[in-house]
């Protein structure tokens, strides 16, 4: 079901945020694409130590009794601890990247690789956020994009991403078409977002 000029969801503001908003709801394999070195480091990091910890614990404290000769962890007890710090370290990272996109922590690096980012796709007539490459029809989009919007404060009692491409990025794409320093080696030949969306009869994405 598409939604009429008469027909539109009410959508909150942004929330304030202390930098400046890249993406209200980022593409989850974007955010990926976003993670800094230290984000893998303390991935690697967090991955390792529950496995050394747990040998660490049963060699000062064996679970046969103090003094007793400490066993060898057997590698399903090895892996699974692994496992956890995997995953963990992993969520750790995704949370980190998307509060950047947020602008809830600093992200001038982020903020400059977005830009370029979006201003070759604008150059070339893509949308930016890809809606032409989505299925999912305009009321779809809006409850997709409920469901996952700010989810990453809670990902760590429930895992879940956006993973559908939708207009809903609390973001005024107008911004993408001012020059700022440093952007004029650039040379981006940017089309008019009407001609863009009007390509693929798409609706311009909305700002809230």
């Amino acid at each position: 079901m598409s939604y009429t000029p008469h027909n539109q969801p009410i959508r909150a503001p942004p929330v304030h945020s202390d930098y400046e908003l890249i993406d209200g709801d980022p593409y989850f394999f974007k955010v990926l694409r976003y993670f800094r070195s230290s984000d893998y480091l303390n991935w690697g990091i967090l991955t390792a130590t529950p496995p050394i910890l747990m040998k660490l614990w049963e060699h000062y404290e064996p679970h046969q009794g103090k003094g007793r000769k400490p066993i060898p962890m057997s590698g399903m007890t090895l892996r699974a601890a692994t496992s956890i710090g995997f995953f963990g370290g992993f969520f750790l990272a995704y949370i980190k990247t998307a509060r950047r996109f947020l602008g809830w922590e600093e992200n001038s690096t982020e903020v400059s690789k977005d830009r370029f980012e979006m201003k070759k796709l604008l150059s070339e007539g893509i949308p930016p956020y890809f809606e032409h490459l989505s299925s999912l029809d305009d009321r779809t989009k809006d409850v997709s994009n409920r469901n996952s919007q700010y989810s990453v404060a809670m990902l760590f009692l429930l895992p879940w991403f956006n993973l559908s491409y939708h207009p809903y990025h609390q973001v005024d794409l107008k911004k993408y078409y001012e020059v700022r320093p440093g952007e004029e080696d650039w040379k981006f030949d940017l089309k008019p977002l009407d001609e863009i969306y009007g390509k693929y009869n798409l609706r311009k994405p909305t700002v809230n």
